[in-house]
């Protein structure tokens, strides 16, 4: 019989660095490097897919991403990996709220 994983999910964010100019006034791109982060489990969103945040921003969403309690803050906007059953999936963050026992993302 087979163990059952409670998070089998993992999650990466993306890490950006801004660009610069150099002394010879050459620009320079920053670079995005993917910071693979922690378990999660990613649970399909029901029938009510659209939550409202303190500032009256009403945002829908697909997909609801459970992490540790300790887990860093995510702002929206932020764009994120994660990788289930092999398939690396890029979503970008519609919020974020941390609770007492774990914290959630909606994307």
């Amino acid at each position: 019989m087979g163990v059952l994983k409670m998070k089998p999910h993992r999650l990466a964010y993306w890490l950006m660095t801004d660009g610069y100019v150099d002394e010879n006034g050459d620009p320079h791109e920053g670079e995005r490097t993917l910071v693979d982060y922690c378990e999660c489990d990613l649970k399909p969103a029901g029938s009510a897919n659209v939550i409202q945040f303190e500032d009256g921003v009403a945002e829908s969403y697909s997909y609801t991403i459970y992490l540790p309690a300790n887990s860093r803050k995510f702002k929206r906007g932020d764009k994120i990996v994660v990788t289930y059953f092999d398939l690396q999936t890029e979503f970008i963050v519609k919020g974020f709220q941390r609770y007492q026992l774990q914290c959630k993302i909606w994307v």
